[in-house]
């Protein structure tokens, strides 16, 4: 007989329990492994095609922004749509300071009171309104963009 079948059951048992642990490890690593390996080589949507999917799963059109040179020159790119019956322009800056240099661009050609009524800056993400938005529009420009704002 072998080694196992002679030893006592405890024995055995604590033999197969190392090995049947052993290969759960294993399988754990290589799942590690496998989602490190697969979010390096894919790291997912780019910041304006997750916002694009937000608006898209809310069923609210968007387009490209062609006519507003501040917005088009936002790191991760802009958008136009409309919450709610107020048109809105979304520019999403690389870094905070990239969207910092767009929210300053703006105030550049506005007064004073049209920025705040009609702008705002969240970390990477730059908001302008045609119209002062009401909280239910904020929240909503808010919920679409905040995967991004990192």
């Amino acid at each position: 007989m072998s080694a196992i079948g002679t030893a006592n059951p405890t024995q055995a048992e604590r033999h197969w329990l190392r090995i049947g642990l052993a290969v759960v490890g294993v399988l754990l690593l290589a799942q590690f492994v496998g989602g490190v390996v697969r979010t390096a080589v894919s790291p997912g949507p780019a910041p304006l095609e997750r916002v694009q999917t937000c608006l898209t799963e809310r069923s609210t059109p968007f387009e490209t922004v062609g006519d507003d040179p501040v917005a088009q020159s936002a790191g991760h790119g802009a958008l136009r749509t409309t919450v709610e019956g107020n048109p809105l322009t979304i520019a999403l800056g690389s870094s905070e300071r990239d969207a910092r240099r767009v929210y300053e661009d703006y105030t550049g050609v506005m007064s004073p009171e049209a920025a705040t009524a009609l702008l705002d800056l969240h970390r990477r993400v730059v908001l302008l309104w045609e119209n002062a938005p009401t909280q239910s529009q904020k929240d909503f420009a808010y919920l679409c963009t905040l995967d991004v704002q990192d």
